[in-house]
């Protein structure tokens, strides 16, 4: 009896066991080696070509010098344009930095006012004109009661002529209130710099260009004629801190660089890259430089390759843009865009038989519910991706239209749900 109760035991499990692969096994099957088809249309999409290098740029710098011991105070901003012989700090010692901000304010003040007065000379130019009329009528008329020798009526008109100018000049002059208030103004600068004294020096640059306060040393050798006489170890020594500063006032002896001065447009950036690498940097290529720390691109031309050295070589790319944005740096890494292409964009990995000598490959496409593979012309190629265009006469490869991205096993002719 014990015994026909493990056989209808046995054959309950077998049951179990039978139903569940009957029911799972197919999705099991599926999962682990089927073939999703993976569909996709056709759309339009920008590739680049980009080799990513770490660039020193290199710049015609000079190094401008404390001519005192005291507190520097920049008059000139990160990046400014000067012209020769700009003020661009002043060196104060022996009393507080406080007064000459003080003159700067002043002197701020000033400017705006005089500003200011242009702009009402503007808006009262037609009763300026007026009292002008006014003023020469009374001399002609003037001169005629001379002649008659009236001197009666040469003296009424001598004072009407000056009530006129008294008029005139309560709109623009000594006499207006602006007039007063930029008066009072000079008096109170005199006065300041009658406190300052001589113990103020100005540093002014001298000749034309862009001024940064970033001093990292390397200012006298990482010139424009340092380029070819480089190897690739000499770049790769180079370390730099963070040489962007922040501050109006800082403390300097005598002799020590407080700003340099950028004189070129024309700049560069030099990196060292492997020999194979360095194939796609053909000198006179242009090229795109975008600089990852900023988030900034600008154009630029390869102007030197060097012979290799143990393997690697020194590229430099000149550029006469962006030195506003990059005054203050020395040490940036780039992605330099060698090429760039618009059109068909479809994954590099849904292509087959790639031949990058006659730039042609395969895509599989729907046409309806069939595959069928058509050759297509490539426009250009990175790692991940591809541009295409269709052969001359065929319709087919078009925008919008279906392709597979995984077409390793399918036939031509096959039929896609």
């Amino acid at each position: 009896m014990g015994s026909v109760v493990k056989i209808k035991g046995i054959k309950i499990g077998t049951l179990i066991l039978g139903i569940f692969l009957l029911i799972y096994l197919p999705s099991l099957l599926y999962i682990t080696f089927g073939n999703t088809i993976e569909k996709d249309i056709l759309k339009n999409g920008k590739i680049e070509v980009v080799q990513n290098v770490d660039g020193i740029l290199v710049r015609n710098e000079k190094v401008i010098n404390s001519p005192d011991d005291g507190n520097c105070v920049m008059d000139a901003v990160e990046g400014e344009k000067v012209p020769a012989f700009y003020r661009i700090a002043t060196i104060v010692k022996n009393v507080p930095v406080s007064t000459y901000e003080e003159l700067k304010k002043k002197e701020m003040q000033i400017s705006s006012a005089q500003k200011a007065q242009k702009e009402n000379l503007g808006v009262f130019s037609s009763d300026i004109a007026k009292l002008d009329s006014e003023i020469i009528e009374k001399v002609k008329n003037l001169g005629q009661q001379s002649i008659r020798g009236s001197l009666v009526e040469s003296y009424d008109t001598l004072s009407d002529i000056d009530s006129v100018v008294y008029r005139k000049s309560d709109i623009f002059g000594d006499n207006s209130k602006s007039g007063k208030y930029i008066n009072r103004l000079i008096s109170e600068k005199a006065e300041i710099e009658s406190r300052l004294n001589n113990n103020v020096k100005e540093v002014r640059a001298g000749s034309a260009g862009l001024i940064s306060f970033a001093i990292d040393g390397y200012e006298s050798l990482l010139t424009p004629g340092y380029i070819q006489k480089a190897a690739p170890q000499d770049l790769e020594n180079i370390t730099v801190k963070n040489t962007n500063r922040d501050f109006n006032v800082v403390d300097v002896k005598k002799g020590e660089p407080i700003a340099k001065l950028v004189k070129d447009l024309d700049n560069y950036m030099v990196t060292v890259v492997d020999e194979k690498a360095a194939k796609e940097l053909k000198a006179d290529k242009p090229v795109t430089l975008r600089i990852n720390d900023i988030g900034y691109s600008m154009d630029a031309v390869i102007n030197y390759s060097s012979d290799a050295i143990n393997g690697k070589k020194i590229v430099s790319f000149k550029f006469d843009t962006g030195l506003d944005e990059t005054i203050g740096m020395r040490r940036i890494n780039v992605d330099v865009v060698l090429s760039s292409y618009s059109g068909l964009k479809v994954p590099r990995s849904c292509l087959q038989n790639i031949n990058t000598t006659k730039k042609t490959a395969k895509i599989c496409l729907l046409n309806g519910n069939t595959a069928t593979f058509k050759e297509v012309k490539l426009v250009g190629m990175n790692e991940d991706a591809a541009i295409i265009d269709k052969p001359d006469g065929d319709s087919i490869v078009a925008l919008y239209k279906t392709y597979i991205l995984n077409p390793k096993n399918i036939q031509e002719g096959q039929i896609i749900d």
